[in-house]
């Protein structure tokens, strides 16, 4: 019968390649400051995410290199995980049990026991019309009437599991997963006459979702609507032989026997599904086709990878007596696409090697731009603006075989959007604490599935005379009503600095859940 695993491979086949993007790098210490860095990063950290940062000397330090700084976060929130997985340990196996032999009340087992039923009643009905004195019509129609009783309540079971088989799937489909990884180092000197930076990144995005089809719905709808019909015909013959004995005339007796007949060899009507055309019962049995279904529904996964490297520079500029700084990282792209689109009811083996298979690769140049100031003449109050990737550009992804049809159906490919984002920051610098507030002025459009990110993050940082790092942060989605909570620990002893960065979601860190850790040396 159907598989178990319906949800539960397409499920973790998604979790194992997903990446989205967001807009600012994961290192450990913006990460922990609630994702901020516009106008609060430090040295090695500042060519991703306002190079202009690098001539307001934001740190004592003249020299800075990060590696390796790593990374991830992964973040479900229409909680479709646990909603898959509900599906497969409780849903889907009390739609299975139905048709489990070796489940008590079996719908197969009932089906057989009536069709034994009906055909004892028919010798039963033979012998009373030969006038044999052993006949027990009576009994047998008893015994027919108790076995509608029985098959009823797996029918009665059978609609509700596949009612709720049926809702929880549609209640999913399109649901989609989205996390990040990113593995970045960097280099950077602030000299008094040259401010500059070198960086070198990689990044994995990616979207995944998961299509319930019409066929499947179809499909699990009709074992119910047929068990209904097959019912109905058990009891309209039971209607027909209700009241007949031994001594009943020999038309009542033919009757009731062409009732059974009709009854025994019922048919159920045509159902669409993937596997073409079935019907759930012929001839009063359940068919081979609906005993091993085919399903059609699928999970499609569409993926970016973007590996970049990069050179900062800053200059500050005076302006009616208020100095500027403008800073540019021009940087050229390694650009690679993928797309995989997979049956839910195949095993995901052999998904690595068939995402690699639709690679597409383009090559591009970019530039970040950003600019900041000082708002008082201490020093202290640090505002940033910068604009990512203001070159954009449209990459398209591959016309994929649908792995796992048998028909050879395809998927066709779509465009992957590497769009400008504007964001601008302000920060609050001390030598014992650091305060920061970052907001995205623009949304950071999807992938593909999954939903657009507007970010509003605010961060703190207590430094214990330079030795020892405490931070937080909260980072909110304008657009959703995702809140997400950081909290992250440094130790930098003699120039060594050490970081890690935890993050998830305040109301359940089910739906996201996050970390970054990463090494570093400054100067």
């Amino acid at each position: 019968m159907m598989k178990r695993t319906l949800l539960a491979c397409a499920v973790s086949a998604i979790c194992s390649h997903t990446y989205a993007t967001p807009f600012m790098p994961m290192d450990a210490r913006g990460l922990a400051m609630g994702s901020t860095g516009v106008a609060s990063a430090k040295m090695a950290h500042i060519p991703h995410y306002n190079p202009s940062l690098l001539s307001q000397k934001t740190s004592d330090a003249k020299f800075g290199i990060i590696f390796p700084q790593f990374g991830v976060n992964i973040a479900d929130e229409d909680e479709m995980i646990d909603a898959a997985d509900e599906i497969g340990d409780e849903v889907m196996p009390r739609f299975a049990d139905v048709f489990d032999s070796s489940v008590a009340g079996n719908l197969p087992d009932a089906v057989d026991n009536l069709t034994d039923a009906a055909d004892d009643l028919v010798t039963e009905i033979d012998k009373a019309s030969a006038n044999d004195p052993t006949s027990d019509v009576a009994g047998a129609s008893e015994a027919f009437g108790n076995e509608i009783d029985n098959t009823r309540s797996s029918v009665d079971t059978l609609s509700s599991a596949s009612t709720d088989l049926n809702s929880a799937l549609d209640a999913i489909t399109g649901s989609p997963l989205r996390a990040r990884a990113g593995l970045a180092s960097s280099i950077a000197f602030t000299g008094e006459k040259i401010q500059a930076a070198l960086m070198a990144k990689a990044d994995v995005n990616v979207s995944a979702r998961t299509l319930f089809s019409g066929n499947d719905q179809r499909m699990i709808s009709s074992y119910s609507e047929a068990a209904s019909d097959y019912l109905g015909a058990a009891s309209e013959a039971n209607s027909s032989v209700a009241g007949i004995s031994d001594t009943s005339t020999n038309d009542e007796l033919a009757a009731a026997k062409t009732a059974l007949q009709n009854f025994s060899s019922f048919t159920s009507d045509e159902v669409q599904t993937a596997n073409g055309n079935i019907r759930v019962f012929e001839d009063g049995k359940i068919t081979n086709d609906a005993e091993d279904p085919k399903f059609d529904s699928t999970y499609e996964i569409a993926a970016i990878g973007i590996a970049e490297i990069g050179a900062s520079f800053a200059h500050e500029f005076v302006v009616d007596g208020r100095a500027f700084s403008v800073g540019v990282t021009p940087k050229l792209q390694s650009i690679k696409t993928y797309h995989y689109v997979g049956q839910m009811d195949e095993d995901d083996n052999g998904v690595e090697a068939e995402i690699e298979d639709s690679e597409l690769s383009y090559n591009h140049f970019n530039l970040d731009i950003g600019a900041s100031f000082y708002v008082d003449p201490k020093r202290n109050f640090l505002v940033g603006v910068v604009i990512k990737d203001l070159i954009g550009k449209d990459f398209e992804t591959a016309e994929v075989l649908i792995d796992g049809n048998g028909f050879g159906a395809t998927a066709a490919g779509q465009t992957i959007s590497l769009s400008p984002k504007i964001r601008a920051g302000v920060a609050y610098q001390s030598d014992w604490f650091n305060v920061a507030a970052d907001l995205d002025i623009t949304k950071n459009e999807p992938t593909a599935y999954e939903k657009a990110t507007q970010y509003a993050s605010v961060g703190a940082e207590f430094d214990a005379a330079g030795w020892v790092q405490l931070r937080a942060g909260l980072r909110s989605n304008l657009v959703s009503e995702s809140n997400v909570v950081s909290l992250g620990a440094g130790v930098s002893p003699f120039g060594l600095h050490m970081d890690l960065a935890l993050m998830a979601d305040i109301a359940d860190p089910e739906k996201e859940v996050g970390v970054a850790f990463e090494t570093g040396f400054y100067f």
